[in-house]
């Protein structure tokens, strides 16, 4: 497997596990997880996909900062990159 694969397939997990999780408990693991799945999708000149996660790592520490903030921006940018992986596993 090849490494735009292996981080493909990590950032799926990731998603997944968030998901079973539920995105309403999303934690500061969580987003340093996703911190770093961002670092390598900039190492592998994926800007697109870097920004997206970058947006809902942004989110994310917002939504845990903030008993009161509403959770409808992170499920979009949560969405936004589960259909961005979907769509590259299609196209891989």
């Amino acid at each position: 497997m090849d490494q735009l694969q292996l981080l493909l397939e990590k950032l799926s997990d990731w998603l997944e596990r968030l998901l079973l999780k539920g995105i309403y408990k999303i934690d500061s693991k969580d987003i340093d997880e996703l911190r770093s799945l961002q670092e390598s999708a900039q190492a592998y000149e994926m800007s697109f996909l870097a920004q997206l996660l970058d947006e809902l790592a942004s989110e994310g520490k917002s939504y845990t900062r903030s008993i009161q903030h509403d959770a409808e921006s992170l499920i979009t940018r949560y969405l936004y990159v589960s259909q961005y992986v979907s769509m590259q596993k299609r196209t891989a």
